[in-house]
């Protein structure tokens, strides 16, 4: 089984991760998305996470290493950084996000997904509505605009006031707007667990 997800790994690796880091972070559970999110997230990032609950299978969650993902991402593909969101959620071995320097839009979301959330002291976050973009015929684009105004809309606002302390009010009064802060604000309104520096140190993300 070790060398069956030892060469999983390498596969991976080789074919979507080698201009990003290399096979020891991987091997020591350190993981980074340091690029806008698309369909490479659900090749790689989500696919080694699922790697690393089938390595630690049968053991209790408090012997698990945990996962660190890195974060330095404008945002991108909402369906693709959903996809990467429930691969953290789900996954029974604990990822833990740190923000390096900016986590925003799709890059916030998967951010506070993680179980413990990290930012270094000068790191930005932006929430803000979103952005679409989409051709056809105008019956495809309006049933395509309504489910994302609507539906996926809702799964958004939900997720957020459900793994931050913002308030479905403070939500509603910032959601459209492009609302950017800071490690401080950001500890403030649940989404930074701990900021490098003053809650703890940099070997704690290490």
């Amino acid at each position: 089984m070790k060398e069956r997800n030892n060469d999983n790994i390498e596969k991976v690796m080789n074919y979507c991760l080698q201009d990003e880091f290399d096979l020891a972070d991987v091997e020591d559970r350190r993981l980074y998305l340091n690029s806008e999110v698309d369909e490479k997230v659900i090749d790689s990032l989500a696919y080694m996470i699922m790697e690393f609950n089938r390595k630690d299978e049968g053991l209790p969650v408090e012997k698990r290493k945990p996962i660190r993902l890195y974060i330095n991402s404008p945002g991108g593909s909402v369906y693709d950084g959903f996809g990467l969101c429930s691969a953290i959620k789900t996954s029974t071995t604990p990822v833990y996000t740190i923000n390096q320097a900016l986590c925003a839009s799709m890059g916030f979301m998967i951010y506070i997904a993680g179980k413990k959330r990290f930012s270094m002291p000068y790191s930005v976050f932006l929430l803000h509505e979103g952005e679409v973009f989409d051709y056809g015929n105008t019956s495809k684009v309006g049933d395509r605009i309504e489910f994302e105004k609507n539906q996926l809309g809702k799964m958004i606002k939900e997720f957020v006031i459900s793994n931050t302390g913002i308030s479905d009010k403070v939500y509603d009064d910032n959601y459209r707007k492009e609302w950017y802060f800071l490690p401080e604000e950001g500890k403030e309104i649940g989404v930074v667990h701990h900021i490098v520096g003053k809650d703890c140190t940099f070997e704690d993300i290490l």
